[in-house]
């Protein structure tokens, strides 16, 4: 079985539905942009790294984006299933573990994402079932996981500051072993935006 596995989960850049809280400080057109940037960034980091790479589309992989990149940057492009989140990422981590060892699902909002900070996701693979990126607003900016049974997120709230508290809550009633990285930050708000532009 092949060993890494890098999943980004990812929306088809539509004006007015992706970056939402920032269309009312920048207006959709340029909310859009920045979620551009954003995906691109991610995806050239990532780019001839030593683990496969699948990104994962919303609503599907039509978008004319999605089918650029499979050239672009060499990704394969799935298809998100499931109802919220919680199990969006269950459907895709499982899929993963069918053919993988070791799976790592981040988001593109993350622009200081590094390859040491991805590499050092799949290393702490080696030891515990379920490793963790927090983000600064409680919430986490990747998962990665050996293991992952059907209800490892069921019933999570998706949003308020305590997401990744609530998901190891879970990691640990399920009786599996996890760590938590550093802590990074991801694009949100202007503020955040802000932190962006001037670091």
């Amino acid at each position: 079985m092949a060993k890494k596995l890098l999943q980004i989960f990812a929306k088809a850049p539509v004006i007015g539905n992706v970056k939402t809280r920032l269309i009312r400080d920048i207006g959709a057109q340029a909310a859009c942009d920045v979620y551009l940037e954003l995906l691109n960034k991610t995806l050239g980091l990532v780019e001839g790294s030593e683990f496969k790479v699948e990104l994962w589309c919303a609503p599907d992989d039509n978008h004319e984006f999605f089918q650029q990149c499979v050239n672009k940057y060499d990704v394969e492009l799935r298809n998100q299933c499931g109802g919220d989140l919680g199990e969006r990422m269950q459907y895709a981590l499982s899929a993963g573990l069918n053919q993988y060892s070791n799976v790592v699902l981040i988001g593109a909002d993350c622009p200081v994402f590094s390859m040491t900070y991805l590499m050092s996701a799949f290393e702490t693979l080696s030891s515990v079932d379920v490793v963790f990126g927090p983000a600064e607003d409680g919430g986490f900016v990747l998962v990665g996981c050996r293991k992952a049974p059907s209800n490892l997120f069921n019933d999570m709230t998706w949003s308020g500051t305590d997401v990744l508290a609530e998901a190891l809550r879970l990691t640990d009633n399920l009786g599996l072993s996890s760590h938590r990285l550093a802590t990074l930050w991801d694009v949100d708000v202007i503020d955040d935006l802000k932190r962006w532009r001037v670091s």
